[in-house]
């Protein structure tokens, strides 16, 4: 299917928007009136003249005539990050509200990922935090933040190494010890400049 025009594709990002975060505050949908007011659209019928060609593409779900809607329930799995050896993750900043549906996705209870923002998935690659619960082949579910408590288990970009991975963070002034959860492993101790957090690990799903 094309994509809508640019103001078609905004409206309708307005509208899947709205939807999401109606969701997080009520646990259920709105309905057309609450969208159309929400989104300065006219009336509920020209909601629905957006509703349906996005519950078709797969980006929501539900009845547009109930408090069903919904965005598309699955949380997308863009890419795999080291747990061990690390790896390059592509940026999960560059997946658009209107391609989660071609994605790979994981269905994680909404009670789980809370009141996280932007939940996105990865599958884990190396054993280095084996000792949290987290093997090789499980999918790590992801709160895309750029800020992390001391201890938290975020995934960190090191620009020195041009890598993504997964561990405890501890900063500690003008460095960052990237500690794993595996005694086989030695922590990375890098510059504080070097290092961003991309996100916080919320829940992970293994896979048999």
């Amino acid at each position: 299917m094309p994509k809508p025009r640019a103001k078609t594709r905004e409206v309708r990002r307005r509208i899947w928007e709205f939807i999401r975060d109606y969701r997080r505050e009520n646990l259920y949908g709105p309905n057309l009136r609450e969208i159309a007011e929400a989104v300065g659209i006219s009336s509920a019928s020209n909601v629905n003249y957006h509703v349906k060609p996005m519950i078709e593409q797969g980006l929501l779900s539900g009845n547009s005539n109930a408090r069903s809607l919904n965005v598309q329930s699955g949380i997308p799995i863009v890419g795999m990050v080291g747990a061990g050896p690390t790896v390059v993750l592509p940026d999960p900043k560059a997946v658009e509200w209107d391609q989660v549906s071609e994605f790979d996705t994981i269905d994680f209870p909404d009670w789980l990922v809370g009141n996280a923002r932007d939940p996105f998935a990865l599958e884990v690659t190396g054993d280095s935090m084996i000792d949290a619960g987290i093997m090789e082949d499980d999918i790590i579910i992801m709160e895309k933040t750029n800020r992390a408590k001391r201890g938290d288990m975020v995934i960190a970009y090191v620009s020195s190494r041009e890598e993504h991975t997964v561990k405890r963070y501890y900063p500690n002034g003008p460095t960052v010890t990237l500690q794993p959860d595996n005694k086989n492993y030695d922590p990375l101790i890098e510059d504080s400049k070097d290092v961003s957090i991309e996100g916080k690990v919320i829940g992970v799903v293994r896979r048999y």
